[in-house]
């Protein structure tokens, strides 16, 4: 039986996204196409994705909230990075499988993400929220070359 160790991803810098599209050069955090097909593809191969459609492959997040999150907070209390952390969908909780593992169950496993300042302090939506809604890839997968579950 496979298991997915639920936790949380490192920080994600954002210094990055900032001058990427205009520098000749990316900072490290972006990795060759090459290189990420080939993590994909072992974790696809993992998940026998080929003959499993009920598995995870991915998870597609929403730009325009996710940039509205960062626009709303102050210049004090900037995000200068996001915490990834994986987590089981409220839906599966309350139908009786709190702290019940979901191994890759698209139907169970979501991520949310909440902006990290540049004091290592988590920095909540003025709303008292953080951000959840990433859909579960097969069934919510784009269109046109995203669809494919490696990157063309």
């Amino acid at each position: 039986m496979r298991k997915l160790l639920l936790g949380s991803l490192t920080f994600m810098s954002l210094s990055a996204f900032t001058t990427a599209a205009s520098a000749q050069t990316l900072a490290p955090e972006f990795i060759p196409v090459d290189s990420a097909n080939k993590m994909i593809g072992s974790y696809l191969g993992s998940i026998d994705y080929q003959n499993n459609d009920s598995s995870l492959q991915s998870l597609v997040i929403d730009a325009t909230e996710l940039k509205r999150y960062m626009d709303t907070m102050s210049s004090t209390n900037r995000i200068t990075k996001f915490k990834i952390m994986f987590a089981h969908k409220l839906t599966y909780i309350n139908s009786g499988h709190q702290n019940h593992a979901a191994a890759y169950n698209r139907n169970a496993f979501t991520i949310v993400i909440a902006g990290v300042n540049e004091n290592g302090n988590y920095v909540i939506f003025p709303t008292s929220k953080v951000f959840d809604n990433s859909m579960p890839c097969p069934t919510s997968c784009p269109s046109g070359t995203a669809s494919n579950p490696l990157i063309q």
